[in-house]
Order: structure tokens, then C-alpha cells, then sequence
């Protein structure tokens, strides 16, 4: 377990353990041309290797990232983006809890 920090005003969500506390989550993404491949980014995960106190801006943390597609294809792969969105029902559930739940209302549909 870990101890999330004290959110202090003025608020500034500007390390990963600020950004857990505040129920953010991270997607992030190639900016390649023709690419655009895109990840749910582990906060937890992250914070565990490399600090909840390191920053969050995707300068820092950029560099532990890379596109597996555009390494593979010979492409640089080190153009990327995060971005950062409230952690909502939708996005919260992982990809295959989303696609239960969709066959389950579509199974409930009447004919």
C-alpha cells in the first residue's frame, strides 16, 4: 500500500501522487503520423518505480515510454502524448469489463 499526499490549495496537480489523489487517470499516446496507437498508463504501477513524488507532466515521465508500433515498424518512437481526464464509469472500467457489459444490455434488449 502507499499514502497518498495532502491536497493542498492552490491547487496544483503536478506529481503522480497528487494526480492518484484526485482520481485522475493517463492515457498516452503516439504522435506519430498514421499511428496513433494509444495506452491506459498504470499510475500505480509508475509510482511504485520511480517515486509518487516525480512529477507528472509528460517531460518527465516521457522518457520511460516509447510506441512499440513505431519501433517495430523502423519509425521514431519516442513522440508521444498523455493526456489526463477525470476518472469516470466509463473510463474506469478495463476493456473487457466494458464489453461484458455491453453484450449483457444487448442480451437484455427485448425483440
Amino acid at each position: 500500500m502507499f499514502k497518498l499526499p495532502e491536497i493542498s490549495y492552490p491547487l496544483a496537480i503536478d506529481t503522480i501522487g497528487k494526480s492518484l489523489a484526485m482520481g485522475e487517470e493517463h492515457e498516452i499516446h503516439c504522435l506519430n503520423n498514421g499511428c496513433h496507437h494509444t495506452a491506459r498508463l498504470n499510475m500505480v504501477a509508475l509510482g511504485h518505480r520511480i517515486g509518487f513524488e516525480h512529477s507528472c507532466l509528460v517531460q518527465d515521465i516521457g522518457r520511460f515510454f516509447y510506441c512499440p508500433r513505431c519501433r517495430e515498424a523502423g519509425r521514431p518512437d519516442k513522440r508521444i502524448g498523455l493526456t489526463c481526464h477525470p476518472l469516470t464509469a466509463q473510463h474506469s472500467e478495463w476493456p473487457r469489463e466494458r464489453q461484458l457489459l455491453r453484450e449483457k444490455s444487448i442480451r437484455a434488449r427485448p425483440e
